[in-house]
């Protein structure tokens, strides 16, 4: 996939099926759209294209929408999808006022040359998000392209989206966040140095220094420590730890892996969050904490286990 961050940088002559959209979470819904750009154009020997904006259009016009990823994992995602190209455009004040016809006309028919256009089921777009899918099939009459629109996607009656996955991560309800996105949703970033009163208890942790804008609902989780690609089953604590007097710090997220001996200072990591044990709890003593990591690393252990 080549990714482009400039419309200036793009001179290709290719006919294209495009897709819009900012594809936070490359979620199962995002997923049925690419499979349909994809399939689109390989029937037709075309490039596949997903144009997105970056910041999200909401974020510029003052919206707090904290994203499911980062630019980087979302750039990795959609790159195993398949597709071709990858437009990530800065949203400024030119793509604010674009009305939604010029922007068609202009971008996507003039300079990507869309012979088809794929959007959601709830896709707008343009001045005052204007632009719908009503609109691009009146257009398409006049620029020459074929209009797409592709269902929701719903998973027990609930449709997937990702303000929807936003909800249920900040409810700890990571399973079916999970399940919503079609994959497992993880924080990356870098491990630094800690307090080490984990090494102290017996319970060496990474300390990660995540970049996601996103946090889950603070508790401890059975998780996967991701380096260089191998990944090592761990428990993971994301909150305040109470029990140290860290209230009113900074939130902390720190994974005990298992089995593991090798120095992370430094890496890069991803942190997969598998299932929602518990919540923080502020213990009396070193001791009961020390006890309740343990019992934390016997549930983890065993619900890894189980999902061999």
């Amino acid at each position: 996939m080549k990714v482009y961050n400039n419309l200036s940088e793009y001179n290709e002559e290719f006919s294209t099926v495009v897709t819009v959209g900012n594809f936070d979470g490359v979620h199962l819904g995002h997923r049925k759209i690419l499979e349909k750009v994809n399939s689109i154009a390989r029937q037709y020997n075309f490039k596949s294209v997903v144009f997105t904006f970056e910041p999200h259009p909401l974020k510029y016009f003052g919206a707090d929408v904290p994203m499911i990823l980062t630019p980087l994992q979302k750039q990795k995602l959609l790159d195993e999808t398949g597709v071709d190209f990858l437009f990530q455009i800065e949203f400024s004040e030119q793509f604010a006022k674009m009305t939604p016809e010029v922007f068609v006309r202009e971008i996507l028919v003039k300079k990507l040359n869309a012979r088809f256009i794929i959007v959601g089921y709830d896709y707008k777009f343009g001045r005052r998000r204007k632009g719908d899918f009503k609109l691009l099939q009146f257009l398409s009459q006049h620029y020459g392209y074929t209009p797409f629109k592709v269902d929701r996607v719903e998973i027990h009656g609930e449709v997937v989206s990702s303000t929807n996955i936003r909800k249920l991560l900040q409810e700890g309800k990571i399973k079916k966040a999970n399940e919503m996105l079609g994959h497992n949703f993880s924080l990356e970033g870098t491990v630094v140095e800690g307090s080490k009163i984990g090494r102290l208890l017996g319970y060496p942790t990474a300390n990660i220094l995540v970049n996601n804008e996103i946090l889950p609902k603070l508790g401890v989780y059975v998780s996967r420590l991701v380096l260089n690609g191998v990944k090592y089953n761990s428990v993971t604590n994301i909150g305040i730890r109470p029990t140290l007097n860290d209230e009113g710090q900074d939130v902390k997220v720190e994974a005990f892996v298992f089995d593991f001996n090798e120095d992370l200072y430094g890496k890069q990591v991803e942190l997969e969050l598998l299932e929602y044990l518990r919540p923080e709890a502020k213990l009396d003593s070193f001791e009961e904490l020390k006890n309740v990591i343990e019992a934390d690393c016997r549930a983890a252990k065993k619900i890894h286990a189980e999902m061999k």
